[in-house]
């Protein structure tokens, strides 16, 4: 396994200096920003942040808006190129095109003699889709302001959105001048309901149910609607009380490892509208993500085969489009050798099809490109007892922040961890798995980010011998006791309001009993 040279570097800013004192006749100054791929030369389009004054005034600085641009959530969308035309004074910016370029900040002045045009060339790191890999958004808030663009200004190729809602028509870009980014693929085909995401269910279908009381009923009513055959559902809120019993009731396809709970626009504690653990701190800033992926690496542990999900979530409004985001590749091409080789999807089904079926890494942040016993994601290692399976885990990572650490998960335990500079003194080379039971793999890489848990998580590889998964008593106890939690809970409830839930509590103990 080897990493590459490039990718081992520390995030770093590249500053560019744009000061003018041309002449002018017009009243203020006024700068002309235009953007380019360094390597192509080729005008982009990308998310912009903009700051009055030169230096940093704290965390909740303001950010400046600029006229005839679209939001981006935090900052905005320079499609191409933007005219400034801001009072006189210094000026910051930060320029972040998704995870694959590098970030930009620089500087400006403008005087009301001002008048100037400057182009910044923006490096990037990797080409994710030219090794095979295409990034989606698996939760997306409707908006007003154009998804093709902000999805274009993110570098991201796959968007799911709640709905439908017209977009207002991009400044400066006329009708018959199209966003050069393909694919760029949007489905609105979806339905958030208290916690879950009903993918191929949308306000058209869910408008034939019933009203139901609880989220169980509505599991139900949709998984048995007649429209409902080729629908998947998505656990959104992994925190929620009723995860047990969305576990055990099987109809569950994945689950959101990143959501909204990791934002760009405030730090997030807490859980909300769900079970927290006792030792949780007041503010720790990974604690939230840390749970929501340890909860995750539980239900695998139990035996329950669920694909990870990442996006922005149905309360993630201004976190920038593909914040969170799934890389997914299709089914692999398979060498002489043996090993599997990343493919682009070429459809939009594809690329949902190959995410339900678990060949994808969740990120928000590090760009990992992994392969166990030369084998991506989603996988199955099949043995039979008294063998012993070697599987050897690789890695190629590219970062742009500073690396906590990385780490291979083999049945919920750490099988190996090391800080990235370890890892590469060690020439890249990771101890084999000696696999003797079934189980299941991950992989991890944890970043020193200090204002949420960013980090990649890929997909599970299986292991089974004799046919058969693994299921941990100690991850079946941890469904049971958040279980007994819940029904504490409702016994609280009118005795008419409690008997509604009283089936599905009763199925769900007894799957946990039973597991």
């Amino acid at each position: 396994m080897k990493l590459r040279q490039r990718s081992a570097r520390w995030a770093f800013t590249v500053g560019v200096l744009l000061m003018s004192a041309s002449p002018c006749l017009a009243a203020g100054g006024s700068l002309t920003l235009k953007l380019e791929d360094e390597s192509t030369g080729d005008p982009v389009i990308s998310r912009v942040e903009f700051f009055r004054g030169a230096n940093p005034s704290g965390p909740q600085e303001k950010q400046m808006p600029v006229r005839q641009t679209v939001s981006a959530g935090i900052g905005v969308v320079v499609d191409r190129s933007v005219v400034l035309e801001l009072p006189d004074g210094p000026y910051r910016f930060r320029i972040v095109r998704g995870p694959e370029y590098r970030v930009i900040n620089g500087t400006f002045e403008l005087e009301k003699t001002s008048l100037d045009e400057k182009t910044v060339a923006l490096p990037r790191m990797v080409d994710m889709a030219a090794e095979g890999w295409l990034a989606g958004d698996c939760c997306v808030v409707p908006s007003s302001e154009s998804v093709p663009l902000r999805m274009a200004s993110e570098d991201l190729h796959i968007a799911a959105v709640l709905g439908k809602r017209p977009a207002k028509p991009i400044p400066r870009r006329d009708s018959d001048d199209p966003i050069e980014h393909q694919p760029t693929w949007i489905r609105t085909d979806l339905t958030a309901d208290r916690g879950l995401v009903y993918f191929g269910f949308d306000s058209q279908h869910t408008s034939t149910l019933e009203p139901t009381e609880h989220s169980l009923a509505q599991l139900v009513a949709v998984t048995g609607n007649e429209h409902a055959a080729d629908v998947k559902i998505g656990i959104e809120n992994p925190f929620a009380w009723e995860l047990p019993v969305w576990l055990a009731s099987g109809k569950v396809d994945g689950m959101f490892v990143l959501g909204d709970w990791l934002r760009l626009d405030r730090r997030v504690v807490s859980v909300r509208e769900g079970r927290t653990p006792s030792s949780f701190s007041l503010a720790e800033p990974t604690q939230v993500g840390r749970y929501a992926e340890r909860i995750y690496r539980h239900a695998l542990e139990a035996g329950i085969e669920l694909v990870p999900l990442a996006g922005g979530g149905d309360r993630s409004a201004k976190t920038p489009i593909g914040y969170n985001r799934l890389y997914v590749t299709a089914k692999p091409s398979q060498g002489g050798d043996g090993m599997e080789s990343p493919t682009a999807p070429q459809t939009e089904q594809a690329w949902w099809d190959a995410a339900w079926a678990g060949t994808s890494v969740a990120t928000n942040g590090p760009l990992m490109r992994p392969l166990v016993g030369g084998k991506l994601p989603g996988h199955v290692f099949r043995g039979r007892s008294g063998e012993v399976l070697r599987i050897q885990p690789e890695l190629n990572l590219a970062v742009r922040d500073p690396v906590e650490y990385l780490e291979v998960i083999h049945n919920n335990r750490v099988h190996y961890s090391a800080r990235l500079d370890e890892f590469a003194k060690a020439g890249g080379e990771i101890p084999p798995i000696m696999a003797t039971e079934s189980g299941w793999v991950i992989l991890r890489v944890m970043t020193l980010h200090g204002e949420h848990y960013r980090a990649a998580i890929s997909a599970p590889w299986w292991i089974e011998f004799d046919g058969r998964r693994r299921v941990s008593p100690e991850s079946v106890q941890f469904f049971r006791e958040w279980l007994s939690e819940y029904e504490q809970r409702l016994t609280r409830l009118p005795p008419d309001q409690l008997a509604s839930y009283v089936p599905f509590i009763r199925a769900a103990r007894r799957f946990w009993d039973t597991r």
